[in-house]
């Protein structure tokens, strides 16, 4: 039956219009794997993989029988190195075609309750107290939760700085806001392997929590420093590093869909 439909596609005009859509699914796909690799380590590996595919094309084009052997045989290597190094990457880009993420829109967060944690947030770094923020966008965070401290609170400047009060036993760890609720907190999230450095400065263990989380899932993460009182963004494996309010604001308005 599929030999019957192969021959009839290639024996009448519809095979051009099935070439078109070839070429558009090819396209996309493309675009998929951009959108996963783009702003995290594995996009340069990438982008000298798509220039060594091109010279490999010329080569064959041209006849240089030997140079296309010795890529053919990179090519076949090259592809198992990419998906043992960048392991994280290719996860990353699975969670969020199984969260659906091109199929669905996130849930938009109230500008009330985002400025609310903000004000919060500069609460605690004037005192010089560390937080932890994380936003759920698509991909579920209720394995974090499970494991954390349920609370399933309305979201309050009050609540927020005492659950980072460093005298509360549930200061430890980051606060997880789910649909305008703040649904868990103590909540411990993945480091990443990666040695995050700013101006020549190692940062500690909430900015590596944080981006472990992103480089995870698409949340969002508010840091606020302990030792520096600087307030960060991470999302996407992407550390945005003190920023004032207006800059936090409009950041969070962007990644956040604030309604």
């Amino acid at each position: 039956m599929l030999y019957n439909i192969n021959n009839f596609i290639s024996n009448s005009a519809w095979k051009y219009i099935f070439y078109g859509i070839d070429i558009i699914l090819v396209a996309i796909l493309f675009y998929l794997v951009y959108i996963f690799v783009y702003n995290t380590r594995a996009y340069s590996v990438v982008a000298g993989f798509i220039i060594l595919f091109f010279i490999t094309f010329m080569a064959r084009v041209f006849g240089l029988t030997t140079l296309s052997w010795i890529f053919d045989k990179f090519f076949q290597v090259g592809l198992i190195a990419i998906v043992v190094l960048f392991q994280a990457e290719i996860r990353h880009g699975l969670r969020i075609l199984g969260g659906r993420a091109f199929f669905k829109k996130s849930f938009g967060y109230d500008e009330n309750n985002i400025q609310k944690i903000l004000s919060a947030s500069f609460n605690l770094s004037y005192k010089g107290h560390g937080a932890l923020i994380v936003f759920q966008k698509n991909i579920s965070l209720h394995s974090l939760i499970d494991r954390a401290v349920k609370l399933n609170a309305d979201i309050s400047i009050e609540l927020v700085e005492a659950i980072f009060f460093k005298n509360n036993p549930i200061h430890d760890g980051a606060a997880i806001i789910m649909e305008n609720r703040i649904a868990a907190a103590s909540a411990y999230l993945p480091l990443t392997e990666m040695e995050p450095k700013i101006k020549n400065r190692r940062l500690g263990t909430r900015h590596r929590a944080a981006l472990g989380i992103s480089e995870q899932t698409d949340a969002v993460i508010l840091v606020v420093s302990e030792e520096t009182q600087s307030i960060s963004l991470v999302h996407n494996g992407i550390l945005e590093y003190d920023l004032n309010r207006d800059e936090l604001y409009a950041r969070l308005g962007e990644l956040l869909e604030i309604k």
